[in-house]
């Protein structure tokens, strides 16, 4: 989901609702290996009658329109689209699921998968739909619930290092690529007068998480086992991840406000130079200011690496359909017709979201533009969050230990109590 602040506030609304319903284990619905349904595959013919979809933010603003292409070449189909706001998405899906009103397909934060699962009421993907070798394989994985797929990876984003190339270059400072020299980066900046060196996000408001798990996963860990079924947190890993992370803000190069309102502000301004973030604050930056003071200030390079790798977050949008849909053959194949490169590289021209389909970003016009090869570059190192329904449990505790830890207190305490949750919590199946 393209943004850093946490959407849905899903420590909040959204998992009370799923865990209230699963309980301490797993859903009565959720499907199990073996006992997950079976899907039919998708025939060749064209789609018919009448399509309805939720969606959400700007993909569902602009998708009714963006259907005209699918609705010209299936003219006896029609896509309805209705767009609902992040913070009601588990509500209104449990509600539907319980009431047997639901439409025929969803948008579903990459993110909110598992919950949705584990509620029940969501088909599995039908053969013939997407060829999952043409896809982004963090996120083809991220669909995935006990082998079986529930989803289609629709659009992706990764978060890349954002700095003021110009102020880089009064400093002498160049373009890290470690985790010691981000240190020496922020540090270069506030030496150079910046109030501070770079921006990161604090608290469970900013999903801190999203740049604590990829310093976890740049040290080396994993956070399942590898079986998927239970939590296996890395203590050394965690332990390093939660230093670092902290290590910005005890040492005066991060703002303990996190990114706040003035996130923009203190970066055009040059106070706070530097951010990790996702492709669309290129247009965030620009509506400030103006796309050439971007294209003469701005830069982007991967995130730096740890001792492992420069694993980035990994978030996004898939696209899923409903048991009870009364229209799910239509659903099927206008997913499908969204998964199409064409499709794809027409939908990211028309708003910014990076294409699950990977083949897209490796032809023109996109392999000429520094910033897209950037982003595409960072796609090929990602983490995603782990694919089940506690995790945004876990991950709002990880985020209520690491402002700890910012502010002073022992990492090593910290990463045993994150531990100690996992193992009272499990995977929530």
């Amino acid at each position: 989901m393209k943004m850093t602040r946490r959407v849905v506030a899903l420590g909040a609304l959204g998992m009370v609702g799923v865990l209230a319903l699963a309980g301490c284990g797993r859903a009565d619905d959720a499907p199990t290996g073996s006992d997950a349904p079976s899907a039919q595959a998708l025939d060749d013919g064209p789609a018919t009658g009448e399509i309805t979809i939720w969606a959400m933010g700007e993909e569902g603003e602009n998708l009714g329109d963006f259907s005209e292409s699918f609705t010209e070449a299936n003219p006896d189909a029609k896509i309805t689209v209705t767009t609902i706001p992040w913070a009601d998405v588990m509500t209104k899906y449990q509600t539907a699921v319980a009431a047997g009103t639901v439409p025929d397909a969803i948008m579903i934060g990459s993110s909110l998968l598992p919950s949705m699962v584990a509620a029940g009421g969501l088909a599995p993907v039908p053969d013939g739909v997407v060829d999952e070798s043409t896809l982004n394989p963090t996120a083809a994985e991220s669909t995935q619930v006990d082998g079986a797929s529930y989803a289609v990876p629709w659009y992706v984003e990764t978060r890349v290092l954002y700095y003021r190339s110009d102020l880089a270059e009064k400093a002498g400072l160049s373009a890290p690529t470690s985790w010691e020299e981000l240190t020496a980066f922020a540090k270069g900046f506030t030496d150079a007068g910046a109030a501070h060196g770079i921006q990161l996000p604090m608290g469970d408001a900013e999903d801190s998480t999203q740049v604590i798990l990829p310093f976890y996963a740049q040290a080396g860990g994993e956070v399942l086992n590898s079986a998927g079924d239970a939590y296996a947190w890395d203590h050394d890993a965690l332990v390093a991840a939660l230093e670092y992370y902290a290590s910005f803000f005890t040492d005066g190069l991060a703002p303990l406000s996190g990114y706040g309102d003035s996130q923009t502000a203190a970066f055009t301004d040059g106070s706070n130079p530097a951010f990790i973030s996702g492709p669309w604050m290129v247009s965030v930056l620009a509506d400030m200011k103006d796309a050439d003071w971007v294209a003469k200030n701005v830069a982007t390079v991967p995130v730096p690496a740890g001792a492992a790798n420069n694993d980035s977050y990994l978030g996004g949008g898939h696209l899923g359909v409903f048991a009870d849909a009364k229209n799910a053959d239509g659903a099927w194949k206008f997913i499908k017709w969204l998964s199409q490169a064409d499709t794809q590289k027409a939908w990211f021209d028309l708003t910014s979201d990076l294409p699950a389909v990977t083949s897209v970003l490796d032809a023109e016009p996109y392999t000429s533009d520094a910033r897209i090869s950037v982003l595409n570059d960072q796609l090929e190192n990602t983490v995603a969050p782990p694919s089940v329904p506690s995790w945004d449990e876990m991950s709002a505790f990880i985020e209520t230990e690491a402002e700890k830890v910012a502010n002073g207190s022992s990492a090593d305490e910290a990463a045993s109590a994150i531990e100690a949750k996992a193992e009272s919590l499990g995977t929530g199946w």
